[in-house]
């Protein structure tokens, strides 16, 4: 070895954080020269420069033919519970006469290692050691969550939490990307020229602001920036950096960004003298002498365990905020670079020039003071840099923000579709610009009955369209207002999911016409703002979820009764036989469309359809698992169908919902009930390994962690630990009620699992509503096996119990 780094996840090891078998030698984030191989051996020879890599590429398990992950089986065998072996189960340490443990795979704090081939990578013979080491971490992590992860594009916006040397490499990475606005955000101001030079254009501390740092970003960016980067390695900031894009987040600095590895923070070491171990944890370092056996350099082992992720000062990783109806979560080891293929590259860009790891080097020590290297990286000091000398270490230090709790998110969902069909003919004059007297469902207090009332229904204004409602469904996101568990003002008529008939416009509207077939949209779409204008994304900034008013856009509403104003629930209110909707939250759809089957794509058929299409992107040939097959969980069934999945199992605990799964496309169907083990153990079984794209469609915690609602156990996160831990996708379809949280490992993401949802299944509301229509026309599906129920309008509180008590 020629140079190694003190990184973070190093530290975590001697405190304890990081449970790795003792006594041991760290370090993973250094450089050196072969100086003997292994039988075999055809990657390297002696004398070659190289650098070891803590993720291994074997290049002939299934994730590393994958073009999405890096994730290398040979990691994942030791993930969970770190071996501290090389692959064959041994090690090549002695001291003492004991054996000595490896880490990571590398153990760099030592003279000489041993790794496996698929561990070591030949770089350009004349790079610097003492500098490309940090390639082996740091620069990698940071500088690939940019390019690599969020694949950052020309002219956005870019948020970086945190500047030590990871936050660097992500501003270094943005800035490569071509982003126009890069904002660096620590508390840190010695920190600010440095960020600047490599490509920050301006920095902020959260310490000058009186409102929380996301809402600061919000306004800068005009709702949001474009990409955010939580690179601190603490749950707050990760729950700012993830709700930041355009809905919410949280308040903190630096360190650890979400597509980090083994989080290298701190020093970079080149020890030609002693070596060293880590003894008792949280003793010091201790300068011994080791001596090394050679033997064939084949594979790896050695990875890290769920405390290594961040430096929290208890021992525990257990709590993150899910931001239900957020940004995709995405976090990868080593910034999702396969290591082999990759780690060359980059060295090569760096002997040409294209970027420097000088700005990243604080710190040069000689190796026999590593146990200061460690104090100045947990101390978070900053110094000028001496000049390189043979035996150095080189520190990358950081500091993390104060706490700050933030949580969001709802998403709509049922559980089970029923279809309301009645016929509707007002006893009153329909003038276009007069009030409408007419039926409603009103809902005065929660957990009450919905009350069939005489309401008045106020002429649309400027901009506004009034529906005459034909169909509505029953949803299960209404019934979390009845029971009080989604937050929106009462009284309140509810409904959302609908299909009608425009029966008069108010001034300025063009979408629409009088005699028009539509359905409302719960999801609006402006056309106009940010986020309608971004391709990937539908959360019109002018939706009613965020924080529910129970008006129109105007900040009034349509409805009285009892000379009461009555609000508007999610810019609908479809359980009213008139209601008046925004121009932007209404699409005509085709004119021979039958109302009371396509009223369907109004929430459940779109939301549990695209959340296979258009949000997981299911591909053909793979394995999907959907949890829970009522209505909504049957349209992702349908969607993974059409998607070209090959394999799709359902799992429910009601079996009578199977054969209309398997008619609709599912292959299998599994009850947790029917097995000892957690559902997601079985599923990773059947699949050899773990499912390719797994979906939550039930909206309750103890489905998002084991098992399916009826159970209500606790475990951990069933329907993503179901899914292949190193490209798996898991969709969250269903959601719980309002003000619930869930405790999530960071640890299950950082294989490369993506963990994601959406509103609305993905879909653009206003350009998507109409195509699905004109598909369900062409019978490219159909919308009969998702209802299980019709009944007449006045019997709307029956049509509850029956969703409520899962009869079918």
């Amino acid at each position: 070895m020629v140079a190694s780094g003190v990184c973070r996840s190093d530290d975590h090891v001697v405190n304890g954080n990081f449970a790795t078998p003792f006594p041991m030698i760290p370090g993973h984030e250094g450089a050196g020269i072969v100086e003997s191989i292994g039988e075999g051996v055809t990657a390297v020879k002696p004398g070659d420069k190289v650098i070891p890599l803590f993720t291994p590429q074997c290049g002939k398990c299934k994730v590393c033919k994958h073009p999405g992950s890096n994730f290398c089986v040979k990691t994942l065998a030791s993930l969970s519970m770190p071996r501290g072996t090389l692959q064959d189960g041994t090690t090549r340490f002695t001291c003492k006469g004991k054996s000595i443990n490896h880490f990571l795979s590398t153990s760099t704090f030592t003279q000489y290692t041993v790794v496996d081939e698929i561990s070591v990578v030949k770089i350009d013979a004349a790079a610097p050691l003492e500098k490309v080491c940090l390639i082996g971490c740091g620069f990698t992590t940071g500088y690939g969550s940019a390019i690599q992860v969020a694949k950052v594009t020309p002219g956005s916006t870019c948020a970086v939490f945190g500047l030590g040397a990871v936050g660097l490499s992500v501003v270094m990475g943005c800035k490569a990307a071509g982003a126009a606005r890069i904002i660096g955000v620590d508390i840190n101001k010695d920190k600010y020229a440095k960020a600047k030079q490599l490509g920050a254009t301006e920095c902020i501390s959260p310490e000058d602001f009186k409102k929380p740092i996301h809402e600061v970003l919000k306004e800068m960016s005009g709702g949001g920036v474009d990409f955010s980067f939580e690179v601190i390695g603490r749950l707050d900031t990760m729950h700012t950096a993830q709700c930041l894009a355009h809905i919410l987040s949280a308040k903190s600095t630096d360190r650890k960004p979400q597509g980090a590895a083994p989080q290298p923070r701190g020093t970079q070491a080149v020890p030609p003298h002693p070596d060293a171990r880590t003894g008792d944890v949280r003793a010091h370092l201790k300068h011994v002498h080791v001596t090394t056996t050679t033997k064939s350099l084949t594979t790896a082992r050695g990875y890290w365990s769920t405390q290594s992720l961040t430096d929290l000062s208890n021992s525990s990783l257990r709590t993150i905020l899910l931001p239900l109806a957020a940004p995709n979560n995405d976090v990868m080891f080593f910034s999702g670079f396969k290591s082999k293929d990759s780690v060359p590259k980059l060295v090569t860009d760096f002997m040409a020039k294209k970027f420097s790891l000088d700005p990243l080097i604080t710190h040069v020590l000689p190796f026999e003071k590593i146990n200061e290297a460690f104090d100045l990286l947990r101390s978070g000091k900053r110094h000028l840099l001496p000049s390189p000398l043979q035996g150095h270490l080189k520190s990358r230090l950081d500091r993390s923000l104060p706490p700050r709790k933030v949580w969001w998110g709802i998403l709509l969902i049922s559980r089970y579709r029923f279809c309301v069909s009645r016929p509707i003919d007002p006893m009153i004059a329909q003038c276009s610009f007069q009030v409408i007297k007419c039926k409603a469902a009103v809902l005065w207090e929660i957990k009450k009955p919905f009350s069939i009332e005489e309401v008045e229904v106020a002429a649309p204004k400027a901009h506004e369209v009034r529906i005459k409602m034909v169909a509505s469904g029953v949803c299960r996101s209404d019934d979390h207002v009845v029971s009080g568990n989604f937050a929106t003002p009462l009284p309140v008529i509810a409904g959302h999911e609908a299909a009608g008939i425009v029966e008069s416009i108010g001034e300025g509207v063009t979408a629409v016409k009088p005699g028009d077939k539509v359905i409302p949209l719960f999801t609006p779409q402006c056309g106009k703002c940010k986020v309608c204008k971004h391709p990937g994304s539908n959360f019109c900034v002018k939706n009613d979820l965020s924080m529910p008013r129970g008006t129109l856009q105007d900040g009034t509403t349509r409805f009285t009764c009892k000379g009461k104003s009555i609000n508007h629930f999610l810019s609908t209110s479809s359980f009213s036989q008139y209601t008046v909707v925004d121009e932007i939250s209404v699409a005509k759809i085709d004119a021979a469309a039958p109302l009371e089957k396509v009223c369907l794509i109004g929430c459940g058929f779109t939301t549990g359809y695209g959340s296979a299409i258009e949000v997981a992107k299911v591909t053909p040939g793979s394995t999907c698992a959907v949890f829970g097959l009522g209505g909504v969980g049957l349209s992702v069934v349908m969607g993974c169908k059409a998607a070209g999945a090959a394999r799709i199992i359902g799992v429910d605990i009601n079996k009578d919902k199977y054969a209309k799964a398997k008619q609709l496309g599912a292959t299998e169907c599994i009850s947790p009930e029917d097995f000892k083990k957690p559902i997601h153990e079985v599923l990773k079984e059947m699949s050899g390994g773990g499912v390719d794209f797994s979906f939550e469609v039930v909206g309750r915690l103890d489905t998002m962690t084991e098992k399916l609602s009826i159970l209500e156990k606790e475990s951990t996160l069933a329907a993503l630990e179901s899914c292949q831990e190193a490209y798996g996708v898991s969709v969250i379809v269903g959601v719980p009620p309002d003000s619930k949280t869930l405790s999530l490992n960071p640890m299950l993401l950082l294989g490369g699992r993506t963990w994601t949802g959406a509103i609305f299944g993905g879909f653009k509301s206003k350009d998507s509503v109409p195509k699905l229509v004109t598909d369900f026309m062409a019978k490219k599906y159909s919308f009969d096996p998702l209802i299980t129920h019709v009944l007449p309008f006045e019997k709307i509180n029956e049509a509850f119990d029956l969703l409520r008590s899962g009869k079918r």
